[in-house]
C-alpha cells in the first residue's frame, strides 16, 4: 500500500456511550494498492471494492458522503496534474 500525499480529511463527531458523551476524530488518508485481498481488524465486518457511485449509495451518514466526495475530486484533480 501507498499513501496518496496531500489528502488528509478530519471529522469530529460526538456520541453517546451509556450515559456519558464521547467526542472523536476521525482523519481519512488516501492510499492505493495492487492487492485484491484485504485483511480487516476485528472492528470491521468486512470490505468491498465499489465504484464511486456505488460507494456513494452505500453510505448513510452525511460527513462519510463528503469524505468520499472529497476524496473524488481529489483524485481527479490529482490525475489530471500527471
Amino acid at each position: 500500500m501507498e499513501q496518496i500525499p496531500n489528502f488528509k480529511h478530519k471529522i469530529h463527531y460526538v456520541y453517546k456511550k451509556g450515559k456519558e458523551f464521547v467526542s472523536k476524530d476521525v482523519i481519512y488518508f488516501l492510499a492505493k494498492t495492487n492487492e485484491k485481498d484485504v485483511k480487516v481488524s476485528f472492528e470491521h465486518a468486512g470490505y468491498t471494492w465499489l465504484p464511486f457511485e456505488d460507494a456513494l449509495k452505500k453510505l448513510t451518514f452525511k460527513t462519510d458522503k463528503e469524505v468520499l466526495t472529497t476524496a473524488e475530486q481529489f483524485l481527479k484533480n490529482f490525475a489530471s496534474k500527471k
